[in-house]
């Protein structure tokens, strides 16, 4: 007498593995096609420019230095008007810096094609395709 319950999960799984196989085949496809993309080579010649940039890079590190060292105060939500003033001085000078501006225009511009294609994937699969990409924890 034939077990047809085992046989039943095994042409099971091997069917999952298939569908699996396949998925990732056309996840391979369109990563590559999303590679070729104009978005994604300005994105990558938008961040050549920026880290042979000496004064983006300066520009960069003077926001994010002071940003973290009032990190607290903002997280607090007492930052003065003075240290407000100057993180948005240095925000501003470094977003004025050509390349700086390429590449946040750069980023948003991925971004969409990014954000454009999730809602594709997850119109076909019938949820949401980037929440179930998301790491989880706390951050993401």
């Amino acid at each position: 007498m034939l077990d047809l319950s085992t046989q039943d999960s095994a042409e099971l799984a091997v069917g999952q593995r298939a569908a699996e196989a396949e998925a990732l085949t056309a996840a391979g496809r369109f990563g590559a096609a999303l590679r070729a993309s104009p978005e994604f080579a300005a994105l990558l010649a938008a961040n050549d420019a920026l880290t042979a940039d000496a004064k983006a890079t300066a520009a960069i590190e003077a926001f994010g230095d002071r940003q973290a060292e009032l990190r607290t105060e903002a997280m607090m939500g007492i930052l003065t008007a003075a240290q407000r003033a100057e993180l948005e001085r240095l925000q501003k000078a470094m977003y004025a810096i050509p390349t700086v501006a390429s590449y946040v225009a750069a980023t948003e511009a991925f971004g969409a094609v990014c954000r454009e294609t999730a809602v594709v994937v997850s119109a076909q699969i019938g949820i949401d395709f980037a929440a179930n990409c998301r790491s989880g924890g706390c951050c993401g």
